[in-house]
């Protein structure tokens, strides 16, 4: 989905997207869940030159899995200070930018 302004670096741009060797693209996936622990993959449909093809993106053949934390204690990676608790809704937002 769209996120920020058209000069903001966090700006997505509508598909289809068209890349090559000089402009390639980089897609963030974020997921995330509410209430269930979801198995997932990527498909990608790519063409090229009047080929085509699905490329299944996914944990080295695994699907991925999102699950949710609703109800649990938040954690997250904070450099040398390791994993320490998220205290407010604040706190996420800042780190995630949400």
């Amino acid at each position: 989905m769209p996120a920020g302004r058209p000069d903001s670096p966090s700006f997505a741009v509508d598909f289809p997207y068209r890349v090559s060797l000089q402009e390639p693209e980089v897609l963030l996936v974020s997921a995330g869940t509410e209430s269930c622990t979801c198995d997932w993959y990527l498909e990608l449909e790519w063409s090229s030159q009047g080929r085509s093809g699905t490329v299944r993106i996914d944990d080295h053949g695994r699907p991925f899995r999102t699950t949710s934390i609703k109800g649990l204690p938040h954690y997250w990676y904070r450099g040398p200070a390791g994993w320490v608790p998220m205290t407010t809704a604040a706190d996420g937002e800042a780190e995630t930018g949400g």
